[in-house]
């Protein structure tokens, strides 16, 4: 399988406590997972959420990983599975704790092996996917905005709009019947090429929903010595910008991404409060 590097940074931005979590690990020598969750449901809530997702989805995966060799047509089943599991471990503490009754959060992730590799979601946090030089967002959010962009076509929504309704999410890790999205729809799996690189965030990452951000993404992946500087340096700039969530990102590339180095402006991590002249 090529080398897979990843790096992750979150930071709670303007809030009090930090509902994300993230997660990238190797559930064997041949497979990497990389996640982001973004928490709801009040401050306790919210944490409780994200990271509990997280824990039991790494488990599921250590476990289906060790019982046998894994092939790339068996993925969506595997991830799907682990999804399953998350779903049951929020309804089981919700149960035991009715106080926390409505807290969830979004799973977006991408599992692979053998160099193929899929994606899930439920959400609106996202996946993005650069390959052959270009970028793209493979996943689809589950948000009432997206709905009404689908009907709308997109065209010349109400920024007043947005900031009423950008936040609503339609489908969730609640411990209720949400099911995921898994991609591709048409194929089992993506194939993974040498230099392709994934970038995956919650929602505080993408300050202005009326902008097409990807190419900002891909300036700071090919623009950047490495990872970390890429992440922190993507946090920072929408903490700069505005936003007024938490902030989370995993970067991640398949061998060594083609960097032209100098391309954009880093900033330090974690962000001051003000944006350094």
């Amino acid at each position: 399988m090529l080398p897979i590097s990843a790096h992750g940074t979150t930071f709670p931005g303007r809030r009090d406590v930090n509902q994300d979590d993230i997660l990238h690990f190797y559930p064997s020598s041949n497979a990497f997972f990389l996640g982001v969750a973004d928490g709801m449901g009040g401050v306790a809530g919210g944490q409780i959420a994200s990271q509990t997702v997280l824990q039991t989805v790494e488990s599921h995966l250590r476990e289906a990983f060790e019982d046998g060799e894994v092939t790339p047509d068996m993925l969506k089943d595997i991830l799907g599975g682990a999804f399953d599991a998350a779903q049951d471990s929020i309804r089981e503490i919700t149960e035991q704790d009715p106080s926390l009754d409505g807290m969830g959060t979004t799973l977006t992730c991408v599992l692979g092996c053998e160099n193929e590799f899929i994606a899930g979601n439920l959400g609106d946090s996202r996946v993005y996917y650069l390959t052959d030089g270009e970028i793209k967002q493979v996943t689809e959010d589950h948000s009432y905005l997206r709905e009404f962009e689908k009907e709308a076509g997109g065209d010349n929504i109400d920024p007043e709009f947005i900031e009423q309704y950008g936040h609503i999410i339609n489908k969730t890790l609640d411990g209720t019947g949400d099911e995921p999205d898994f991609f591709p729809k048409d194929s089992p799996s993506y194939s993974l090429s040498e230099q392709d690189g994934f970038l995956l965030c919650s929602d505080g990452l993408i300050v202005d929903k009326l902008q097409d951000q990807k190419q900002l993404f891909k300036s700071y992946m090919l623009g950047t010595p490495d990872l970390q500087t890429a992440a922190e340096s993507l946090v920072s700039l929408a903490y700069y910008s505005g936003s007024t969530d938490n902030i989370s990102a995993v970067l991640a590339e398949a061998g060594t991404l083609e960097r032209e180095l100098g391309r954009v402006r880093t900033y330090p991590f974690p962000p001051r409060e003000e944006e350094p002249a």
